[in-house]
């Protein structure tokens, strides 16, 4: 952290525009003389010394889709910080949230969000790898960095709410957020990870919509409105564990491979679970299913086909992998009910263990 006169601050930097008004510590950008080079613009955030030691630590992150913070600078009394100042490169305004951008659009197409997504839940990754959380992620602190109707650039902005994540910690209550895109869970406790989580899912869901959280449901792609549940779960348990979790869903909707491309294969449960070992456990199980199909029904005909298939092979996968292309016939008050799905769950592995004892009770073949 540099220590400026104010007269060292005055001849180095120039104030242009002030970006807040009627709070206590205020924002401005200014230029500033670069060697060899034109001036540049930059933001200047003025804040306190507990938020200046955050800044100061998170001066050390970079990330393509996080602004840039280039110091912390002391002036006399203040703080103040020295960040990337986000164009919107290619538009007809010199800078645009996402707010702006989705108002001038309207509700984006589902790959254009995925793609947002998925640059969101990057950026994010590298934010809570250096033990932060963001707090205030909302589409007023996303900016377009590139503009493209369809393939927007983005930047994560102001991290004056930023925390170090201590588990436990109850020191600071301070409850900061945006109405709206706000995890439940923060009014009472601290923020953790999926709090930032649940606000990506509510992104996501106003991308999709044009609407705010909470006045419109997206009710377009199943699988793309079971990744906004999950990752709006009022219980953070049942949230994605972290950034890069949401990050590998949101990549398999956008096809990122072959397997996701394949209609057929998105719909069996076990190949929507995102990781190898699982999917590749899900490829044997049906595998085996097709061999003992065919010796089950020289054996027993179709009964004991349809018998093997449904207790001893579809309905383990469910309850061990996910409900797969069934999930939409789940009423949604019981997808959002973690105690409700897990009974279903449950009571899904006991029908699988003891239905076909009772079958095979009532065939006479026991």
């Amino acid at each position: 952290m540099r220590t400026l006169t104010e007269q060292e601050f005055q001849n180095e930097f120039l104030v242009h525009k002030e970006l807040s008004r009627g709070k206590k510590y205020r924002t401005y950008t200014a230029m500033k003389e670069c060697p060899g080079d034109a001036p540049k613009t930059f933001v200047l955030k003025e804040m306190d010394e507990k938020h200046a030691a955050v800044y100061e630590s998170l001066s050390e992150m970079w990330s393509p889709y996080t602004a840039e913070i280039y110091e912390v600078i002391k002036v006399g009394d203040r703080f103040a910080a020295v960040t990337q100042y986000v164009c919107a490169d290619g538009c007809d305004k010199e800078t645009l949230t996402l707010s702006e951008y989705v108002g001038r659009f309207g509700a984006l197409d589902k790959k254009t969000a995925l793609s947002v997504c998925v640059q969101l839940c990057e950026g994010l990754a590298q934010f809570h790898k250096k033990g932060f959380v963001h707090r205030d992620l909302k589409p007023d602190n996303i900016m377009i960095s590139k503009y493209d109707s369809k393939a927007p650039q983005i930047k994560i902005v102001d991290l004056g709410g930023a925390k170090a994540v201590n588990i436990g910690d109850v020191s600071d209550m301070t409850v900061v957020g945006t109405l709206g895109y706000q995890a439940p869970e923060t009014i009472s406790s601290s923020a953790t990870n999926r709090s930032d989580i649940y606000s990506v899912g509510c992104i996501l869901s106003f991308m999709l919509t044009g609407q705010e959280p909470g006045v419109k449901r997206y009710s377009g792609d199943h699988y793309v409105a079971a990744i906004i549940e999950k990752a709006t779960n009022d219980d953070p348990s049942h949230r994605y564990k972290d950034a890069e979790s949401m990050e590998n869903a949101l990549r398999h909707e956008l096809g990122a491979h072959l397997i996701d491309r394949i209609p057929f294969l998105r719909a069996l449960p076990g190949f929507r679970t995102h990781t190898l070992w699982k999917e590749l456990a899900a490829a044997f199980s049906y595998i085996s299913m097709i061999y003992i199909a065919v010796v089950c029904f020289d054996r027993f005909g179709v009964g004991g086909l349809i018998e093997i298939f449904v207790f001893y092979i579809t309905v383990p996968l469910i309850v061990v992998f996910n409900m797969g292309d069934l999930l939409r016939f789940v009423p949604r008050s019981i997808r959002r009910n973690n105690r409700r799905f897990m009974l279903l769950r449950t009571a899904a592995m006991m029908f699988s263990t003891f239905a076909p004892i009772i079958v095979d009770k009532l065939l006479g073949r026991g």
